[in-house]
């Protein structure tokens, strides 16, 4: 690729093809100046709609909106303006998927977002929309009142890096708007409007809270909330307001945060939250109080699994992208600029139509522009917009005379022929969206010889646990998602405690070259700590201890006034992938045994929940060992001092809650 040519379209070389909108084509590009290393995304309309006075106007409008915003979780817009008479826009480029690509690859594993990380995601979106909604004019003074008005998981872009960024404002609404909404559209996913849109009711900064809500309930549950047969069921669904609670689906959602969804959810505007900043802060409570560990990072590392072989075959491309020479495209740059001519092969590029007319349309009156990133494919035409006529809307309502029927901007279905049309193109209007299915860049941009090593190096590298998994099941509880992966045969270890023979001599590691993984179904893992063989390990946010050595161990997992699970569990060559299972694990009371330094060094053996424990004493950074309190039961403890070979034996029993047994005395009495 390094020696192909590529397009220029002005002061950006367009780097490859991202997607098609109704009216623009989308691309990731290099800017070619003093920072020639900066990678940003190009929106370039189509001919027939940069002629069009009308598009113009409603361009300027997105721009007006855009353009001033500054700020870590919106998408900046970097430039615009017109290139060999055609409208264009520079935007900050995401790297990384929209939130609805996220939602849809768990769904395909049966995975469902960890509680904390929707939460977090929501916090995010809460922050960035606050600052919309608060901004105002630094020149006049004059609030802005922006509504962004298409929040959805299309427009909520989650970043490989951990960061989150709303995108397209093309249909939002603010002071600087030229011109009212026509009458007869719909602005905005069906599936995401608020019930006072419907009514006809002027919107304030809540209507965007009702679709944040909404997004975050998705996100807990793994699927629409407002779901029906037909256009007509959905905003009758919207309009009845009625909410299932995320935790009746989700049981891991707690009964704290289905009151912050529910009352952001609120059919009256007056019962949501007064503005984004206070769902924000309740959120922000929540999470730290009952995740109290959580980092921004969870999410990176999240990413990063989830897409871990789309990020390697998109860092080849890049890496090949930067072996090209700029020098002529800049001195073409240079020459254009100047007013003469630059190379043909260097400035052409394919912005315009795919259909047969070239001539330039006029845009009807009735028009909703697509100036931004994100349309549910679902529900878009080639123009990015439905529109359903008055007629059929009263037609529609009469038969559901709960629905108002106050002058009410609707849509309607795409008929089969569209859908199909669709489905095949699969046309979305995000430029960070689904990276283009029927991938535009041919790999006749890349040379033959390219093409088989990448093949080669791909083939080598397909050990990705995630390209391996063809079947897995959806378990709402601890981190809340998990997978069963391909030719892994899972047999579950006996349990210790009902079994006396599994002794702590058999457990042997086989050959620490060889390395597996463990995964946790129903873990906790902010409360509950995990212990193999008396070490303790970190789980990952994806429920997993990586690079295990080919083994057996006792897995122990402890949380504060529970009784310990134990399990003996062997990772080897047949058994790659261990699944475990932790389950509600029985409330139990403590007493402990304290071992100082001024009496005892070296090691005590005992035995514990079926497991055989040997402790290095003293104790140092960690709290003494926990025994359950038994009036019946002895503990019978081994001890053996430093430099001596022999153990001696220690019985003591543990009577009451929190009683402290001191070791000194018991070995010197």
């Amino acid at each position: 690729m390094s020696n192909k040519k590529l397009d220029r379209f002005g002061k950006y070389l367009l780097l490859d093809h991202l997607l098609d909108g109704g009216m623009n084509r989308i691309f990731r590009a290099r800017y070619l100046g003093d920072t020639a290393s900066k990678i940003c995304a190009v929106k370039v309309v189509l001919p027939q709609y940069s002629k069009d006075p009308q598009f113009k106007i409603m361009f300027m409008d997105e721009i007006k909106v855009t353009f001033g915003l500054l700020h870590p979780n919106i998408v900046q817009t970097y430039d615009y303006g017109t290139h060999k008479g055609q409208l264009y826009v520079a935007m900050e480029y995401c790297d990384g998927r929209n939130l609805k690509e996220y939602l849809d690859k768990l769904k395909e594993r049966k995975f469902v977002f960890p509680v904390e990380i929707s939460v977090y995601i929501g916090t995010q979106i809460c922050q960035g929309l606050h600052y919309a909604h608060t901004l105002s004019d630094k020149l006049t003074g004059k609030d802005m009142n922006i509504i962004h008005r298409d929040i959805s998981p299309h427009n909520i872009m989650l970043t490989y890096d951990g960061s989150i960024k709303i995108i397209d404002f093309g249909i939002a609404k603010a002071e600087t708007n030229s011109e009212a909404t026509q009458a007869g559209t719909i602005k905005g996913k069906l599936s995401y409007l608020a019930p006072e849109y419907l009514d006809g009711n002027e919107l304030d900064a809540r209507y965007d809270q009702f679709a944040v809500g909404i997004t975050l309930w998705e996100m807990l549950c793994n699927r629409k909330l407002f779901k029906a047969p037909n256009d007509i069921a959905v905003l009758k669904k919207i309009q009845e307001c009625d909410v299932p609670k995320p935790s009746s689906i989700n049981p891991n959602v707690s009964s704290e945060l289905d009151e912050i969804i529910l009352k952001s959810l609120s059919k009256d505007p007056s019962d949501r939250y007064e503005n984004m900043d206070m769902l924000n802060r309740a959120l922000i409570k929540f999470l730290y109080s009952k995740y109290p560990d959580f980092n921004a990072t969870d999410l990176s590392y999240f990413a990063k699994e989830l897409f871990k072989e789309d990020i390697q075959k998109d860092r080849e491309k890049l890496f090949d992208f930067g072996k090209i020479d700029l020098a002529p495209y800049i001195e073409d740059m240079k020459i254009e600029a100047k007013g003469g001519e630059a190379s043909e092969e260097t400035v052409k590029v394919d912005t315009t139509d795919s259909g047969d007319n070239s001539d330039t349309t006029k845009v009807k009156a009735n028009a909703v522009f697509d100036f931004g990133f994100s349309r549910d494919s679902e529900e878009r035409t080639k123009s990015g917009t439905r529109i359903l006529k008055r007629k059929k809307i009263e037609k529609a309502l009469s038969k559901t005379p709960d629905l108002s029927k106050k002058d009410l901007n609707l849509s309607s279905f795409n008929n089969a022929s569209d859908k199909k049309k669709k489905e095949r193109r699969r046309v979305t209007s995000s430029p960070h969206e689904t990276r283009q299915t029927n991938k535009t860049v041919s790999r006749s941009k890349i040379n033959n010889s390219s093409v088989q090593e990448i093949q080669r190096n791909r083939k080598e590298k397909k050990t990705n646990y995630l390209g391996k998994i063809v079947a897995s099941m959806l378990v709402f509880g601890g981190v809340g998602y998990f997978l069963i992966s391909k030719n892994v045969t899972t047999e579950k270890p006996r349990g210790i405690a009902s079994n006396k023979s599994n002794q702590v001599d058999n457990v042997v590691e086989e050959n620490v070259d060889e390395k597996g993984r463990i995964e946790f179904k129903n873990l906790d893992k902010y409360n509950q700590k995990v212990y193999l063989n008396g070490k303790r390990y970190s789980v990952d946010v994806l429920g997993f201890i990586n690079k295990i050595p080919y083994g057996s161990y006792y897995l122990r997992v402890e949380e504060a006034n529970y009784q310990n699970f134990v399990e003996l569990i062997t990772v080897n060559n047949k058994n790659k992938l261990v699944q475990v299972t932790i389950p509600k694990m029985k409330f139990e009371k403590f007493g402990y045994l304290e071992v100082s330094q001024e009496c005892f060094s070296g090691e005590v053996d005992f035995e514990l929940y079926g497991e055989k424990r040997t402790e290095r004493v003293p104790f140092v950074g960690r709290p003494n060992i926990a025994f359950p309190v038994s009036k019946e039961e002895e503990f019978t403890l081994y001890y053996k001092a430093t430099g001596e070979n022999l153990r001696k034996k220690v019985e003591f029993s543990i009577n009451n809650e929190n009683d402290v047994i001191d070791f000194c005395q018991l070995v010197l009495h």
